[in-house]
């Protein structure tokens, strides 16, 4: 027994724990080795030693306290303390155990104790706790619901921070299976995230929507595994990202990006992935089909008429009415502005085809063609509006064909429909296309001949009854490259469709103001007067009084030699302006002639308040004007008319001696026409005006 007890104290000795033994009065009566260490004496100075003598006063008091506990209540304590370990300058928090120790007699001798450093466990436990409450604090701050589900799908905690994005109650959740709460499709995509998170360790990416009592909700799941428990079923953590508000968002740019915001129909880019689809198909399986190009007819008078709220509830009734005109997998789409195009696909089936296509666009355009309620401005003004459409149609056609050449056809053929009267329907040709072809050329090239001056002006004389030269008409040519010379009808409508007209017709007006200012100096040419004519969009265009002065001051022309002639065209928009230009130009010396008079609608209340000097008969009435008694009356009556209203007037196209003879007797006394001259190059018209005099003008 002694050897045991021996080996037994050696073995306390070499533990690296403080074991200690104190009698009732609180002096140690053994320590180990790590006991003495721990203090920094040694053992025959610890022995018989009191707390009081090895410890501070705080340490040693409550090492007191608690054994005199143990010593009073014969039961075994447990406490923390705090102590400096040998080689440890921090102090280190211990587990502190001490039992009574009892004589023969059960009488409490002394007190036995060992300390444990459990430093290391308790910062563990702090940190443990300062996780948890992180990780509460970030639950409770998460804007999505998370759940804690077993693999079955069972409910068994949930946080959701708005009640709202649950299809019921949270309660309802607690204790059931998701398939209890979710609709089948959702529940299955749940349980499926779940089972790929047990083989795979995570899931994530599954969407699912959920049909909440504040409408339709989307989530995306993300699931991870939780930490097994012995005793429990494993239960694994989902979270519900909520992608409402991005599914909404890219719905936007979705729409955005293939959808008219105005009329709600598809835009250029969806209609032309359609109409590539199309003609896949029908390069493939011989599906046929066709375009129609529809445009609304004079729109931009409905704009400036009413404003853009009117004309953009246009746009809307009408492409409700075109949806109504189509079948179910065809397509309607606005290309922009008041353009719309409908793609009518698997033809192949219709026994008439041709029949079927002219059908809808009979109906478009009946439908587009009834009255329009529009409603618009602060007041609600109300309006009953008709329009009509214009239709351009072509079908499929070769395997080669894109959707480019498709709309370009369509296009085409409606600018036909346009060209035709407007509220028409045409079909695409490929002579339609050379004419389209050509007059891209065409424009080119005029474009090219204003840069490089291949223009050249004519001149045709005007002349009295008895042959004296009065004047003369510049008229344009053009000096083609390829196609040699070209009069106005070849170019003129074009220049002024793009606009070319207004540099071109400058370019005129420069060049005979150049030219009477040279003919003023010869005495042979001083008394002509010039005539050029100026189209309507040139004589809108702003400054254009400021222009014709700038060119008179310029050039030294005279500007009582200048005279303008205008089309009545003039007087179809901005009557009052274009009277007001002419009284400023007037005042200048200008003189004005109406040019084509008769051939348009003149009202007589616009013609007497316009400062004009001249009416031109136009040749259409002089041509027939021995042989139909209808022009020979319009001719004396437009005669009658300037006669009344102080005007001079001049008949052009005069070509034989019977027509000068009837308009002479009529009364008129100024002629233009081949009887009297072709117009003719500068120099060869220079040379018939010097053999034959001019006649005298007034001054």
């Amino acid at each position: 027994m002694k050897e045991d007890n021996a080996r037994l104290r050696e073995a306390i000795d070499r533990l690296s724990v403080p074991i200690y033994m104190k009698d009732v009065d609180g002096r140690y009566v053994y320590a180990n080795d790590f006991a003495c260490e721990l203090v920094g004496r040694p053992r025959s100075e610890v022995v018989t030693a009191n707390d009081h003598e090895l410890f501070p006063p705080e340490l040693a008091d409550v090492q007191r306290a608690n054994d005199l506990r143990v010593i009073e209540g014969g039961e075994p304590i447990a406490s923390e303390v705090y102590l400096r370990f040998p080689h440890s300058p921090e102090l280190r928090c211990c587990l502190s155990f001490k039992q009574p120790l009892f004589d023969a007699h059960g009488d409490v001798e002394g007190v036995a104790g060992l300390t444990i450093d459990i430093t290391e466990r308790k910062r563990q436990e702090e940190e443990l706790v300062a996780l948890k409450d992180d990780f509460a604090a970030i639950i409770q701050a998460l804007p999505d619901p998370m759940f804690e589900l077993d693999i079955n799908g069972c409910c068994y905690a949930y946080h959701t921070p708005d009640d709202s994005l649950l299809p019921a109650a949270p309660s309802v959740f607690m204790g059931r299976a998701v398939s209890e709460v979710l609709p089948p499709e959702e529940a299955r995509i749940v349980l499926d995230a779940l089972r790929e998170a047990a083989e795979k360790g995570r899931s994530s990416g599954k969407v699912f929507k959920v049909e909440t009592p504040h409408g339709t909700r989307w989530f995306e799941l993300s699931v991870a595994p939780m930490a097994k428990v012995e005793g429990r079923p494993q239960r694994f953590s989902v979270l519900s990202r909520e992608l409402t508000a991005r599914r909404q968002m890219e719905q936007q740019i979705h729409d955005l990006a293939f959808f008219d915001p105005l009329t709600r129909l598809p835009n250029r880019r969806l209609m032309l992935d359609r109409l590539e689809h199309a003609l896949a198909g029908h390069a493939h399986l011989d599906n046929d089909g066709a375009v129609l190009l529809i445009d609304l007819d004079h729109f931009k008078e409905l704009n400036d008429t009413h404003g853009h709220a009117a004309g953009d509830q246009l746009l809307v009734k009408a492409a409700e009415r075109l949806r109504g005109c189509i079948r179910q997998g065809d397509t309607a789409a606005r290309l922009g502005g008041d353009e719309f195009v409908v793609l009518l696909e698997n033809l192949d089936g219709i026994f008439d085809r041709l029949g079927h296509i002219n059908m809808v666009a009979d109906r478009i355009s009946q439908e587009l063609s009834r009255p329009f309620h529009l409603s618009f401005g602060q007041n609600g003004e109300t309006i009953l509006y008709q329009c009509s459409v214009s239709i351009g149609i072509t079908s499929f056609g070769g395997p080669d064909a894109t959707a480019t050449d498709l709309l370009r056809q369509a296009d085409t053929a409606m600018y036909q429909a346009k060209s035709a009267g407007r509220n028409a329907v045409r079909f695409f040709d490929p002579e339609m296309q050379a004419a389209v072809t050509e007059r891209a050329n065409l424009h080119a090239d005029l474009r090219d001949a204003i840069r490089s001056g291949q223009f050249e002006l004519y001149y045709q004389v005007q002349t009295t009854f008895d042959g004296l030269s009065s004047g003369a008409e510049a008229l344009l040519r053009w000096w083609h490259p390829t196609r040699g010379l070209l009069s106005p009808g070849a170019f003129i409508q074009l220049a002024e469709e793009t606009g070319l007209i207004v540099p071109l017709g400058h370019w005129v007006l420069e060049t005979a103001c150049k030219q009477l200012a040279s003919w003023a100096g010869r005495p042979e040419t001083s008394g002509l007067v010039l005539s050029v004519n100026v189209s309507a969009r040139q004589f809108q265009q702003p400054g254009f009084t400021e222009e014709v002065a700038e060119l008179l001051q310029r050039t030294g022309a005279p500007a009582n030699r200048l005279k303008i002639e205008l089309t009545e065209s003039v007087l179809l928009e901005h009557a009052e302006e274009a009277i007001r230009n002419m009284e400023r130009l007037c005042s200048l010396g200008i003189g004005f002639s109406l040019d084509d008079f008769g051939t348009g609608y003149s009202s007589l209340a616009y013609l007497k308040r316009l400062p004009l000097t001249q009416l031109k008969i136009d040749q259409s009435f002089v041509r027939h004007v021995t042989t139909d008694p209808s022009d020979a009356t319009i001719v004396r009556t437009i005669l009658a008319l300037g006669d009344s209203l102080g005007l001079s007037v001049i008949a052009e196209g005069v070509e034989t001696e019977d027509q000068l003879a009837l308009l002479a007797q009529s009364g008129c006394k100024d002629y233009q026409g081949y009887l009297f001259g072709h117009p003719l190059p500068l120099r060869e018209f220079e040379a018939s005006v010097i053999a034959n005099p001019s006649a005298p003008q007034p001054n």
